[in-house]
């Protein structure tokens, strides 16, 4: 994070706008200990308190804390906007996102994993399922369950070696009950994924509001995962091209033009629906989408904290800087028109 809060730090100073760190503190005495770049690396300084706060606290335990919740309840008090205020979990997500009619053709059924009745019933209906916690990340502890000749065959992200059986629904059960190790998970349908050179391939699609309070676009990547693997985040060995350019690549002109509006289309309403039906206010999103082999785009996981690891080669500042400062200075006129 360290380059991109330069950025914005560098951003900010062009634009003429203030723009420090604080850290969760007590807002009571109007002045916040504040962090600002010097030459032996970022610096503390008594600082008014900001008008505008972008969250990227990068613990969820952090953001359950008594000083966090204590921190959100004085800036409500003073009625100073904060953005982004929590990670999100798959399962809440989810639940929200089947509250709109139109993205249900785009959400694979998805369910919590806890009572053994609910769970025997899902595994039914579907012969491969992915396996997920609920709170995770970077395609980590990840399962794909899939039935093979009366057994289930159990893969696990990160562990390409690490296959084991279940001989009976029940036992499956018992496996996971064993992996979860209390935390929550999801269940989720397999999708047949597009698959390109026998690589799985989905989409990170990077969102922000505009000054008009819209969604945009701000870029769109293709993850494209090593053969074998069961997911393509880069964090297990993906690699990662530019969607578009991708999308030429792998189909014709006309084809990849009508995909690319399709994940935009998707992409801009799943945002849409979960700023409107979560409490609290998002600025950003990063969205993964993925394309079945008839090339229908679905919803795979929506993210409030992306990755903001330097990966152009942007000759000024990167699309995300300058977005989030527009946003930033957008929420400061509504809340001072």
């Amino acid at each position: 994070m360290e380059k991109f809060y330069q950025e914005m730090k560098s951003y900010c100073n062009q634009q003429g706008i203030p723009f420090y760190l604080v850290k969760l503190q007590s807002l009571q005495d109007g002045v916040v200990e504040g962090y600002l770049p010097g030459q032996n690396g970022w610096q503390t300084f008594p600082l008014p308190i900001p008008d505008v706060i972008y969250n990227r606290i990068h613990s969820r335990k952090l953001e359950e804390s008594h000083s966090f919740n204590l921190f959100k309840t004085e800036l409500g008090e003073r009625s100073i906007p904060m953005f982004n205020g929590r990670f999100l979990s798959k399962h809440h997500v989810h639940e929200l996102l089947i509250l709109e009619d139109e993205l249900l053709p785009n959400l694979p059924e998805t369910i919590l994993f806890n009572e053994k009745e609910s769970f025997l019933t899902f595994i039914d209906r579907h012969s491969v399922i992915y396996f997920k916690p609920s709170a995770g990340s970077q395609g980590r502890n990840i399962c794909r369950l899939t039935q093979v000749a009366g057994k289930w065959k159990i893969e696990q992200s990160g562990h390409l070696q690490n296959v084991h059986f279940a001989d009976t629904d029940e036992k499956l059960y018992e496996t996971l009950k064993r992996l979860s190790r209390k935390r929550s998970f999801i269940l989720q349908k397999g999708i047949s994924l597009f698959e390109i050179d026998q690589r799985k391939v989905d989409f990170r699609i990077l969102l922000h509001r505009n000054d008009q309070l819209e969604w945009k676009v701000s870029s769109m990547v293709a993850r494209i995962g090593d053969p074998g693997t069961i997911v393509s985040n880069l964090a297990q060995g993906g690699l990662m091209k530019n969607g578009p350019d991708f999308l030429k690549e792998a189909f014709d002109l006309q084809g990849a033009s009508r995909i690319y509006q399709k994940l935009v289309r998707l992409s801009k309403n799943t945002a849409q629906a979960l700023d409107e039906n979560h409490d609290d206010s998002f600025g950003e999103l990063g969205i993964d989408l993925a394309l079945d082999t008839d090339t229908h785009p679905w919803i795979i996981e929506v993210n409030s904290k992306p990755s903001k690891k330097f990966q152009g080669n942007y000759e000024t500042f990167r699309p995300s800087v300058k977005s989030i400062i527009d946003f930033m200075l957008a929420l400061n006129r509504e809340n001072h028109p």
